[in-house]
């Protein structure tokens, strides 16, 4: 048994909020169970209050259908410390790490938050500065230095620094790897899965030579709170090249891919007015921008509007199905047979009115519906050696994991 293991009951209450934070960011797409599990491997204690607010907030999450407010930091460090977890005999060292990750991810995300509300005020100050130099000029009735009343001092973004062009719908940054890291998710986004980041850094560090396609997207609040729209796998995967890059400590390799200038855009809601909702405007600009990009139906915002718990259902089964059967799960949405992509399966059993037509109610109901259809697709794959458009090494893989789902679409419509 480990001795040094971390008190949450007996921290100062801001300490106390501080490691809440941490652990939440660990452990906010776990059940209660695997919550538990996860804290006990890492030998983090939270007392039952810290449970009870834990547990609070991811109903809360669960309720709004939303993800947690989280960075990719966050959600890299929580990946790791769920494979992590799954080794039996982990050494303190190990243990350490891992929650150093997950603290100086969530610390960075926090100062952010903080920087943020530092701006708001000063740009408050200003606007009452600003009226009361107009009103003094106006009694003096001398507008010879009005110009310089109209000038605003607050130019540089407090986390993403200077901006190259402002075109008023968006401003265009070059932003570090390490600060995009820190920013949170679109509370509406795709879940973050640490797999695709991982092959994504993967391929990348074959191809380093050819930069970094693509922008990454950010919506501004009219409180001036940062989330990433569009590019959380990629920030995931430069969070990792970072790593590996570091590690290796390969100067050459650090030369071919520069991770502190990533082109960025913002789309600020202060340009458009005619948005009441904050939801709304990000919505928008995140159908806009996935409109030429392979995602999911369930997960444009709007499409599964009313129908949060048949979201949550189809969610919570697909990654149990997946961790079941890991081999047979693949990243890429364009794998072939006998494989199948976790949001892939997520919208086929979403489009295919799954739930609705057979009355399923929970998740464990769903479970038993995809494991019995994968058994009678399994009695099909073994009666026969061989099948028309089916290779023999997939028909191979099927069957040496018991996984059929992904030999054709037939059990979808039964």
């Amino acid at each position: 048994m480990l001795k040094n293991t971390r008190q949450f009951s007996s921290a100062t209450s801001i300490f106390k909020n501080l490691k809440l934070k941490i652990a939440s960011s660990l452990t906010s797409s776990l059940s209660s169970t695997d919550r538990t599990k996860l804290l006990q491997s890492l030998n983090i204690n939270v007392d039952e209050e810290g449970h009870r607010e834990l547990k609070a907030q991811k109903d809360e999450l669960e309720k709004k259908g939303a993800v947690p407010d989280k960075s990719i930091g966050e959600a890299v460090a929580a990946a790791v410390a769920k494979e992590a977890a799954k080794n039996k005999e982990l050494s303190q060292k190990k243990i350490d790490e891992i929650w150093k990750r997950a603290e100086e991810a969530t610390t960075e995300r926090l100062k952010n938050d903080l920087l943020i509300k530092e701006r708001k005020l000063a740009m408050k100050r200003w606007e009452m500065e600003l009226e009361e130099e107009k009103n003094r000029l106006a009694r003096e009735k001398d507008q010879s230095h009005t110009g310089n009343v109209n000038a605003l001092p607050i130019n540089d973004h407090p986390i993403l620094g200077k901006a190259i062009v402002d075109l008023g719908y968006k401003r265009v940054h070059l932003v570090s790897a390490k600060c995009l890291s820190s920013i949170p998710i679109w509370e509406k986004q795709r879940v973050y899965r640490h797999d695709r980041a991982k092959e994504m850094a993967a391929d990348k560090m074959k191809s380093l030579s050819l930069g970094l396609p693509g922008v990454i997207a950010i919506h501004e609040t009219n409180d001036g709170d940062l989330s990433i729209l569009d590019g959380q796998h990629r920030v995931g995967m430069m969070t990792i090249l970072q790593e590996l890059i570091q590690k290796k400590g390969d100067e050459e390799e650090s030369n071919l891919l520069d991770l502190t200038q990533i082109l960025v855009e913002v789309f600020p809601m202060s340009f458009s007015p005619h948005y009441t909702s904050e939801g709304h405007h990000a919505k928008d600009i995140f159908t806009e921008i996935n409109k030429a990009e392979p995602v999911a139906v369930l997960d444009l915002p709007g499409v599964a509007k009313g129908r949060t718990v048949e979201r949550k259902i189809i969610n919570q089964a697909s990654s149990e199905l997946q961790q079941s059967f890991p081999e047979m799960f693949k990243p890429s949405q364009r794998c072939r047979v006998p494989h199948v992509n976790v949001d892939n399966l997520r919208d086929a059993i979403f489009g295919a009115g799954i739930i609705q037509k057979h009355g399923i109610k929970n998740k464990s109901a769903l479970i038993k519906y995809l494991l019995d259809r994968n058994e009678e697709l399994g009695d099909l794959y073994r009666s026969k050696d061989s099948f028309p458009r089916i290779s023999a090494t997939a028909l191979k893989k099927a069957r040496t994991h018991g996984f059929f789902l992904g030999m054709d679409s037939s059990w979808l419509y039964k």
